[in-house]
């Protein structure tokens, strides 16, 4: 029963650590395969390969299970990772994923900037510690523009902003940016500024940094919730700091940080043949 499972796994789980995942989107990973393993077992086909009809029976019934369209699409995520790796190391003849429907092809995805591009629009704003704060809480946090110009001092404790019912949490370079920008804004606003200052600093900081799509406070939310995604934050922790009563917009953000992911785990397993 354990004799392609548990290669497979303990294979995946050392892909997933060399290529630096964090440790819990290696967790979530091992924990969806898991579930899929049990499945396999009560199918009593413990020691099969799944084939694409397993997979799409197993996500019918977590779906009669009443799991929700961003677990589902976490689950999918999983597949596409695991399944994919171990048909590269031709541990088995091909992915089952590859045939399996994908359901939200009719949408159109929601764009973002890559690693690099967020990188560089960072650094382009550095000499400013106003707008290099303002574009780290944009990017970090994916604070809608309308309230990080109503942003309080008040509303700050620590690592940890309080913005409309919700409790969203900084990183060290958030932070570090933020304290250094106060440090020289001695009002109770964090930043005074209008929204339309906001978009015009977008497109100034847009064509310093070299990105030719157009930026918008918008897009660099879009960005600030994918890019969590892919480093492993929970899909409902994110919708708790998003703020995000639609399923369906989570849902998006979702299939779109599957793709990134995806294609990270695909550039990394190219770079270690060279």
């Amino acid at each position: 029963m354990q004799s392609w499972w548990t290669p497979a796994l303990k294979e995946f789980e050392r892909h997933l650590r060399a290529a630096n995942r964090r440790p819990l989107t290696i967790h979530g990973y091992l924990r969806d395969l898991e579930q899929l393993r049990a499945w396999m077992i009560a199918q009593g086909r413990g020691s099969d390969v799944p084939g694409t009809s397993d997979l799409r029976r197993w996500l019918a019934a977590l779906q009669e299970a009443e799991a929700t369209g961003a677990t589902l699409a976490r689950k999918r995520s999983t597949l596409a990772a695991f399944f994919g790796f171990v048909a590269g190391e031709k541990l088995i003849p091909e992915s089952p994923v590859d045939k399996l429907e994908h359901p939200m092809h009719e949408y159109e995805l929601p764009q973002t900037l890559s690693r690099a591009q967020v990188a560089a629009l960072l650094h382009v704003t550095e000499p400013s510690p106003r707008d290099h704060a303002l574009f780290q809480i944009l990017l970090g946090c994916g604070l809608r523009v309308s309230e990080v110009c109503a942003l309080a001092r008040s509303q700050i404790d620590h690592r940890l902003l309080y913005v409309a019912g919700r409790v969203v949490p900084m990183t060290l370079e958030v932070q570090a940016a933020l304290e250094a920008w106060l440090a020289q804004e001695p009002g109770p606003q964090v930043f005074p500024i209008k929204q339309r200052m906001v978009r015009i600093l977008c497109e100034k900081y847009r064509e310093l940094a070299g990105i030719p799509e157009q930026v918008t406070p918008s897009l660099l939310r879009h960005t600030s919730a994918v890019w969590q995604l892919v480093d492993g934050v929970d899909p409902e922790q994110l919708k708790l700091r998003f703020g995000h009563e639609r399923e369906d917009v989570l849902v998006h953000y979702i299939n779109r940080a599957n793709q990134l992911r995806e294609h990270e785990l695909r550039s990394w397993q190219q770079e270690s043949l060279l």
